[in-house]
């Protein structure tokens, strides 16, 4: 849970913390389901100092993600995120190149629906 309070936006952080599958293991450890991707590679980012090196730093995921919250028609409990991030650029070339990216693997994919989120947070602006 610190994980996702200390680099999501309170704004962010309201809107994922209501359907957060959190619970405590038997030593009393509280943990999270991961929500969603981007806060790993921004604790990453900030913790491995790439903001000193070299930007923009590119990177992507895939995997499991949770939510609690009473299943819906189309929304599980579990479901697949893909993410790409492009860190340390204000270029909107960066955002079209994501664009590009995200629009040729939903065609290669041949899915019935392309859906793109095109978020911009600024996390290290301090």
């Amino acid at each position: 849970m610190k994980l996702f309070k200390k680099y999501l936006s309170s704004f962010v952080l309201f809107q994922y913390e209501k359907e957060m599958y959190r619970f405590q293991d038997l030593s009393g450890r509280k943990l999270v389901l991961r929500p969603e991707g981007t806060a790993g590679v921004v604790r990453m980012f900030i913790e491995k100092a790439m903001a000193s090196t070299t930007l923009p730093k590119k990177f992507y995921y895939c995997g499991p993600m949770f939510r609690y919250e009473k299943p819906q028609k189309g929304r599980l409990r579990q479901f697949y995120q893909l993410g790409i991030e492009n860190l340390g650029s204000k270029d909107v070339f960066s955002d079209i190149e994501l664009i590009t990216i995200a629009d040729t693997l939903m065609k290669s994919l041949k899915t019935k629906k392309d859906f793109y989120k095109v978020l911009e947070m600024s996390f290290l602006n301090k």
